[in-house]
């Protein structure tokens, strides 16, 4: 898992996020009412681009207190250009399932 977590590129990410997040969102569709169709558009790719980011910190956080300093504070300069592309790569896709599920449920 640690080393799948650091190989992901801007691309790769962005592709794993939008397969992961339709994914669940799709199962969750399936299981849940209509009312929370549009929440799990925004949860789900929002909590995916937040843990597949951070788990690399969260991965190197056991060496010496420097390296853990070194590795979060080089995370934070990236975490908004990766976390919103990977929430918006995720998120435009699990619209487009959340809009057939409505489209197919009856009036």
């Amino acid at each position: 898992m640690k080393a799948l977590v650091e190989s992901l590129s801007l691309s790769s990410g962005a592709a794993l996020a939008a397969v992961v997040s339709v994914s669940i969102v799709w199962l969750l569709c399936s299981v849940c009412p209509p009312s929370l169709y549009k929440v799990w558009v925004v949860i789900v790719p929002f909590a995916l681009a937040n843990f597949l980011y951070w788990s690399q910190a969260w991965f190197d956080a056991n060496g010496s207190e420097y390296e853990r300093a070194l590795v979060w504070s080089d995370s934070h300069n990236w975490a908004l250009l990766f976390i919103s592309s990977w929430f918006l790569a995720g998120a435009i896709p699990s619209a487009v399932v959340v809009w057939i599920f409505e489209k197919r449920r009856p009036s």
